[in-house]
């Protein structure tokens, strides 16, 4: 018996007991659309998780900071050194950048700064960076670009910092509409001179003419602050420090110091953060990302997750008992048609393989329906937790589609495995005097 012949019948069969059959596969549509759904809002909370730590910046980017923290040791009952002494430094950068996976590495400093526009001032924090690794590190611009290298008096504005007129009262500042300013096509002033614009301004303190190039969203972290190249914000840093020695002593000074408080290092892929935040741990440095927190999410919720994928499996133990039983009702129904065929010639495994291919197709039938009926449900259950507020979500990828379809079908070949094998010893001369 060849393929084709063999899947004809098989369907023929089916088709002779229609009422059998749909029950059959509603059993594995259930089951399938049970399993499908409930993985799916355990993948749904892993990407919201992700999707709202997005918000507050890159799961590729680790945090370094310079090492020698203390923490407590349980074991001694004292405070001990969590790290050794590790200088974060212009070498340690470099450092970074060679390491495996690493794409981009850069230092951050941060200088609170007052940024004019035409008659209008802005206060905000400054962020200053490596000009070429700003895209790398994942600060997304919607306006103009991002600081590139070869960038030197460029600044990228937060979509959150506000201008107000430094003619106005305190009170009035945060109490008037902020007026509507184009960064981009304004001729940007920048001083560390807080009375700046204003008739208190110090005529001694020089402002530095620079030009907007892009600005950022209003969400996340860095909405509020302005991008500058690091370089030019150490020259503001130590302009600042020598106008506060003249006006204030050498007591007043900064710290002279060349080690950084805190360095972005930009991973390839979120797979491999892991492994380059304990590389840079075992360098002696304090390292951290938010793919920790990512992970604490989601072994908290790891739980709930087995317990819905638990579900979904007994509803599929469900249906493939319900397929072994058709299988052995179909086989007591047609013992005189298998000794017919042993008799006319079909071999043993022509019959095994008759009763599988109809066990596959109603797993595999269940299965696409199954799948149908995830989506539609999915779309539900997204729907009514938007209307509600909640973050939860159910998630559907083509992967998980395409792996129930085929687990389904897996499932009714080992649910017909045993009725097949059953046919498939029975006597011929026996099976014909069946009625």
């Amino acid at each position: 018996m060849n393929k084709k012949d063999m899947i004809d019948m098989a369907l023929r069969n089916l088709w002779k007991r229609k009422v059998r059959t749909v029950l059959t596969v509603l059993g594995v549509v259930i089951g399938t659309a049970s399993i499908v759904v409930m993985v799916s809002i355990g993948i749904g909370m892993n990407k919201g998780f992700a999707e709202q730590l997005e918000s507050w910046g890159s799961l590729q980017v680790i945090n370094v900071y310079p090492g020698g923290g203390m923490v407590y040791d349980e074991a001694t009952g004292n405070m001990k050194q969590e790290t050794k002494e590790a200088e974060l430094n212009a070498k340690a950068v470099e450092s970074f950048k060679e390491m495996e996976h690493v794409e981009a590495a850069s230092p951050v400093i941060n200088e609170y700064l007052y940024f004019a526009a035409g008659k209008y001032v802005a206060e905000a924090s400054a962020i200053g960076i490596e000009p070429g690794a700003m895209e790398a590190l994942g600060y997304k611009v919607e306006e103009g670009r991002a600081l590139t290298d070869g960038d030197t008096k460029s600044l990228v504005f937060g979509g959150g910092v506000e201008f107000f007129d430094p003619k106005l009262s305190w009170e009035m500042r945060y109490t008037t509409e902020p007026p509507a300013v184009d960064v981009l096509n304004e001729k940007i002033s920048v001083s560390y001179d807080w009375n700046y614009g204003t008739r208190n301004a110090d005529k001694s303190i020089k402002a530095i003419k620079m030009d907007a190039v892009g600005k950022t969203s209003a969400d996340g972290n860095s909405s509020w602050s302005v991008f500058m190249p690091i370089k030019e914000l150490e020259k503001i840093q130590k302009a600042r420090q020598e106008w506060e020695e003249k006006q204030y002593g050498s007591n007043s000074s900064r710290s002279q110091s060349k080690e950084y408080n805190e360095v972005l290092v930009k991973v390839d892929e979120m797979d491999n953060v892991q492994d380059v935040q304990q590389q840079i741990k075992d360098m002696g440095f304090r390292a951290s990302s938010l793919t920790d927190q990512l992970e604490s999410m989601q072994e908290t919720t790891k739980m709930l997750r087995l317990v819905l994928g638990a579900i979904g499996a007994i509803s599929m133990l469900v249906a493939a008992i319900s397929i072994t039983n058709t299988m052995v009702m179909s086989i007591y129904e047609r013992t005189k048609e298998i000794g017919i065929m042993k008799v006319i010639g079909a071999s043993l495994k022509d019959i095994r393989g008759l009763f599988l291919a109809e066990a596959a197709f109603i797993g595999f039938a269940g299965g696409v329906i199954g799948i149908m009926l995830s989506y539609l449900l999915s779309f539900i259950v997204n729907m009514v937790a938007s209307g509600q507020g909640s973050t939860m979500q159910s998630s559907i990828p083509v992967w998980l589609a395409l792996g129930a379809i085929a687990f389904a079908t897996g499932v009714g070949i080992v649910a017909g495995y045993v009725p097949a094998n059953r046919a498939m010893k029975l006597s011929a001369l026996t099976a014909i005097k069946t009625e």
